[in-house]
């Protein structure tokens, strides 16, 4: 009877190995095709001359938008984050976590898009709109996001706090001024509609901010509030990391 059970654990740990063997494979076939295509994308739709800013203080960076609307209808924006060195399309989903594992190209892939979630604005002037995305290991997507709070890079968004949002026919640069760690479904997600709950989200954001670089940033005309958003501490934990960034300017493309 022992031995039968010793056998029956035997065969349960292999299977389970093997399982999480077919997992790791599957995963990693998956992260290469997802990087794959957006290499692609890049190469064919984005056109960056120099990282370096133009006399007005935007990238000398061109993005074919109306093209990549022909890809996929979905597309709403290109994200561009100079100093995480962050350069993605952006998708407005449809309904929750549409695109959590699917890439713009509709393929299946646990790295999924870079997206805005239902309540935010497609055209990117909602008084809170959020962009989210996956916190990959090879700091694809939104994995980079989590150097900003390491020691060894706390310079790193201070010296170069500006995010791009290229539409079809406008760049929006917001400046970054704050960030958390908080959990899934706390009020750094409020939707805001009015000025009351503007203020009250700002509120919220000073009493949470763990950066403490925005405090002197004046608020009163309100401006639009993106926040970028992934996980933090263990894959399927409730902790996330935000970045509360305010629109600083805007560029209409000729």
């Amino acid at each position: 009877m022992k031995n039968k059970i010793r056998i029956a654990a035997i065969i349960l740990c292999v299977a389970v190995i093997a399982i999480e063997v077919v997992n790791v494979v599957k995963d990693k076939k998956e992260l290469t095709l997802a990087v794959n295509e957006y290499d692609s994308i890049r190469s064919e739709y984005v056109l960056l001359e120099t990282a370096d800013k133009t006399d007005d203080g935007y990238p000398d960076m061109e993005v074919d938008i109306a093209k990549l609307k022909e890809k996929n209808p979905d597309i709403t924006a290109w994200i561009y984050i100079p100093c995480l060195d962050i350069s993605y399309p952006v998708v407005k989903e449809k309904e929750i976590d549409e695109y959590l594992h699917k890439t713009i190209e509709g393929k299946e892939s646990y790295a999924g898009s870079l997206f805005e979630d239902v309540l935010s604005d497609e055209n990117f002037c909602g008084m809170h709109d959020m962009i989210f995305g996956h916190n990959m290991k090879d700091g694809s997507m939104f994995g980079s996001l989590k150097k900003v709070y390491s020691p060894e890079n706390s310079n790193l968004l201070k010296d170069n706090p500006y995010v791009y949002i290229y539409t079809g026919d406008t760049i929006f640069r917001y400046e970054a001024f704050a960030y958390e760690i908080t959990t899934a479904g706390s009020e750094a997600y409020s939707e805001v509609t009015d000025a009351e709950g503007y203020d009250r989200f700002m509120e919220y954001i000073f009493s949470n901010d763990q950066w403490g670089i925005g405090k002197d940033i004046a608020f009163d005309k309100r401006p639009s509030i993106l926040t970028l958003s992934t996980c933090s501490g263990f894959t399927g934990g409730k902790k996330r990391f935000v970045i509360h960034t305010y629109k600083e300017g805007q560029k209409k493309i000729k």
